[in-house]
């Protein structure tokens, strides 16, 4: 869990593998990671360190159909000339990146 740091925003605690907290978070990431791949979700990259998934764009639809009800914390942002997607699954952040829709 972070702590909030006046000079620059939340502040993340070293990770351990000596926290107590540590085997639940393993635990829910690698679960969530063979559940995506499970459901033919394209996983791009994986980071523990960050408690994030990013999968790739071709499964954005997919990852919707499938685990949409689990959905918690639905974010998006500009990122140059696309929009990242992220949601909070069962604890762990899945983003993906999508095209930005130019205005006609």
């Amino acid at each position: 869990m972070g702590t909030l740091n006046l000079s620059g925003g939340l502040k993340r605690e070293p990770l351990s593998i000596l926290a107590e907290g540590f085997p639940v978070m393993l635990s829910a990431f690698n679960e969530l990671v063979r559940e995506l791949r499970g459901a033919g979700v394209e996983v791009r990259k994986q980071s523990l360190l960050d408690n994030q998934v990013e999968i790739e764009a071709v499964s954005a639809d997919l990852f919707v159909e499938r685990f949409g009800d689990r959905f918690r914390g639905v974010r998006y942002s500009s990122a140059g000339r696309f929009t990242r997607n992220s949601v909070n699954v069962r604890g762990v952040d899945v983003v993906w990146l999508s095209s930005i829709r130019e205005q006609q």
